[in-house]
């Protein structure tokens, strides 16, 4: 398969070759050119942005057959589907996807990758964070295949944030598709093998973000013909660095941590390589969330030079990983700590009290004018299962006996279904969170396995989090448990826009 050529470029050559025509007529004996014979290309022309992969495509397979005199803005047929997966991907294709629609499609060239490559799609660790700000209606059971697609360069959405699940692909889109999983095919069965005849150490690295986090794992490979001794000063083998665009650090890995101070020697065989990881929860030192930028992680291996023994060249010891996070909603910038502190103090804390004293009276007269409240039992905040009160409802909280379903209990998969008194006992106040050990001003002080979203899903807020980070000392920490007050700004005041409970969960 030949590389990608890209579009914007043959535009470029295509545009720079007319605007030559003109001023080869000056210096150049032309023959006129009948008026039977041109044709006039109006101004407006435009090659559709697909054409640059039914080119690609065209070089080795016989794809006209099937994008020819096509409207490359209409959907598919299944027919044409399943001739190009065979043509292109697998000549014993017999499948078709559930329906023509970008998550169906999508999911069914995943499998298709997963079966040429010899992995098991489920079992791919993905991004565990909102990708796209219409991920909610994508169906479950795509959800996990469009995310690998977007780690490997198969589907990247149509833009601004937005997939279209339900959206049926296009000529263009299954152009772009089949051309995009054909390389995905290709780069995971490409070798990934260097001889081992250089003579020479190498630091590599990669990154993943998961679980809220920047996870990075990274090696010392050796490409010696020999077994190598290596020694390390400390405890600490490696240091890792972040910094932002600005060049100011955000996280160190050493910083706090002690180490301790024995030669410590590690040997590494021929081809073999000297393994670690580290993660980052994407807080900068001061514990505010960084949801959005370009970052820089630089790993040094902290090998010490044996005496009498060739000195190891620097750049073999380092590598630096480019990565971005990205806000796909385009928020603004994150309220910093101290300034979201002395904004939202006075309310926080008239909130809490109410909360504690069941006083939804308070509740109600602090809660948002428009969106009322929303109330989410586990950290991920669904759009689509957490209740809503509007601040009539809040008011009445405690007199309405009527049994809602505020989501499903973790672990089990169960209804939530609760009066608002039990919710309130089970998921609002749980704990004292008035007398909470620590109190954090959009700072993330409880971490578990689910997803965190609420600095996407709602607009520039101001989170309060009430935080124990444990009872039994007998858990180690497992039996953690929060409460976060989410404020967001109207007509120049704050107001409450969500409750969200958070504890460990399984």
């Amino acid at each position: 398969m030949r590389k990608k050529i890209i579009g914007s470029t043959i535009l470029t050559v295509a545009l720079s070759s007319a605007l030559i025509i003109p001023s080869l007529g000056q210096t150049t004996q032309v023959t006129p050119i009948s008026a039977e014979d041109a044709k006039i290309i109006p101004i407006s022309y435009r090659m559709h942005w697909s054409q640059v992969f039914i080119d690609q495509l065209s070089k080795d397979y016989n794809v006209e057959s099937i994008f020819s005199e096509k409207d490359l803005n209409t959907a598919i047929k299944a027919e044409d589907y399943q001739n190009i997966v065979r043509m292109v991907l697998d000549a014993e294709y017999n499948g078709t996807p559930d329906a023509m629609t970008r998550e169906a499609v999508v999911y069914e060239l995943m499998k298709i990758w997963a079966d040429k490559t010899g992995q098991n799609l489920d079992e791919i660790a993905t991004i565990r964070m909102i990708i796209y700000s219409d991920t909610e209606k994508i169906d479950p059971k795509y959800n996990h295949a469009i995310t690998v697609a977007y780690m490997r360069d198969v589907a990247k959405g149509r833009g601004e944030g937005i997939f279209a699940p339900k959206s049926d692909v296009t000529y263009g889109e299954l152009a772009a598709l089949i051309f995009n999983t054909a390389e995905a095919i290709e780069k995971e069965n490409q070798p990934d093998v260097q001889p081992i005849d250089e003579e020479k150490f190498e630091t590599r690295g990669s990154y993943e973000i998961t679980d809220g986090k920047v996870v990075f794992d990274f090696e010392l490979v050796s490409y010696y013909t020999n077994p190598k001794e290596l020694l390390f000063g400390s405890g600490q083998q490696f240091e890792l660095v972040i910094t932002d665009e600005k060049e100011e650090e955000v996280y160190r890995f050493s910083e706090g941590k002690f180490f301790t101070l024995a030669i410590v020697p590690k040997t590494i065989n021929p081809g073999e390589a000297l393994k670690w990881q580290d993660e980052w929860d994407m807080t900068d030192k001061e514990g505010n969330k960084l949801t959005a930028g370009k970052y820089k992680a630089k790993i040094d291996i902290m090998v010490i030079p044996e005496e009498n023994s060739e000195k190891i060249e620097e750049s073999q010891l380092t590598t630096v990983i480019e990565f971005e996070l990205t806000d796909i909603e385009g928020k603004k910038e994150i309220i910093k700590s101290k300034e979201a502190e002395e904004i939202i103090k006075g309310t926080a804390d008239k909130l809490i009290d109410a909360i504690k004293d069941k006083d939804f009276e308070t509740v109600s007269e602090l809660a948002h004018p428009i969106k009322g409240v929303r109330f989410t039992p586990y950290t991920y905040v669904s759009l689509e299962d957490d209740m809503v009160f509007n601040k009539e409802d809040i008011k009445n909280f405690f007199n309405d006996e009527k049994v809602y379903v505020w989501g499903i209990y973790d672990g089990i998969g169960d209804d939530i279904s609760l009066t608002p008194g039990k919710y309130y006992e089970r998921f609002i106040y749980s704990a004292d969170f008035k007398n909470a050990n620590e109190i954090g001003y959009n700072k993330v002080l409880s971490t578990g396995n689910m997803l965190e979203n609420q600095f996407e899903v709602y607009d520039n807020p101001i989170i309060v989090e009430y935080y124990f980070p444990g009872f039994n000392p007998e858990y180690e920490g497992m039996d953690w448990k929060s409460l976060r007050l989410v404020f967001e700004q109207y007509e120049d005041n704050w107001y409450l826009v969500g409750i969200i409970h958070n504890q460990w969960t399984i």
